[in-house]
């Protein structure tokens, strides 16, 4: 076996069955391609030899072939890192204090709420909710605040008296203040991961507080207070 073929059989390892089945076939007609060629070669009229330039455009065929699937190959191996570099990273959470983007969350019917702090100096607070395509589909103000704590609740009214459809939307809280500036209200929630789950395709994090959120909401991770009771 040649050099070629060897180095194909020996890349087959980790890769997906429609794959490595494309290079156990590209190596078997490989070899009967040398086969071919080399008995035109010993078998030629020397007064009518073969068209090199055929065999030219045949092997150059035969190398981009080899060329797509390999890369193919590469980029199958890339992927299945990555996976497992996001799984290992999703397992390392596991009982640790997550504070993580509350801004989204899954509506169903029922009615869904965000806690915030009121930023100092603040005199309203405008609520904005988007869905999932970023479209803008209700908008409210509160003017009449009281202490530090807010707690917001949407229970799927949209825009025109409509009602929303089952999906993810995100809050979007901004404060205006006494001076007339505004600021962006932080949406950030805590609580204990307990759990991975890949029902998405990628890793999640399940949390104490029943939230399932994906790694790029992690704003930061901790160990938890000894004695401590889990985040909510």
């Amino acid at each position: 076996m040649d050099t070629t073929s060897v180095a194909l059989s020996s890349a087959t390892s980790g890769m997906s069955t429609t794959t490595a089945q494309s290079v156990a076939a590209l190596e078997e007609n490989y070899d009967l391609f040398l086969s071919i060629l080399t008995a035109q070669l010993e078998n030629q009229n020397p007064l009518d030899p073969t068209d090199t330039d055929e065999m030219t455009s045949q092997l150059i065929e035969y190398s981009q072939t080899e060329q797509q699937i390999l890369t193919n190959q590469y980029l199958e191996n890339l992927v299945l890192s990555t996976n497992n570099q996001a799984a290992e990273t999703a397992l390392a959470f596991i009982g640790k204090e997550v504070t993580y983007d509350a801004s989204k969350q899954d509506y169903d019917g029922d009615a869904l709420g965000w806690s915030m702090e009121v930023p100092e100096g603040a005199d309203s607070l405008t609520f904005e909710i988007y869905d999932e395509t970023g479209l803008k589909v209700y908008e409210t103000t509160d003017s009449t605040l009281s202490g530090s704590g807010y707690d917001f609740v949407w229970d799927g009214a949209t825009t025109g008296n409509g009602t929303a459809v089952d999906g993810t939307y995100s809050l979007k809280a901004t404060a205006t203040l006494s001076d007339g500036t505004s600021v962006d209200v932080e949406l950030q929630s805590t609580s204990r991961a307990t759990e991975v789950v890949w029902t998405s395709g990628a890793p999640e994090l399940v949390l104490a507080n029943g939230q399932v959120i994906g790694l790029d909401r992690i704003v930061s991770a901790k160990e938890p207070e000894a004695n401590g009771e889990d985040a909510a």
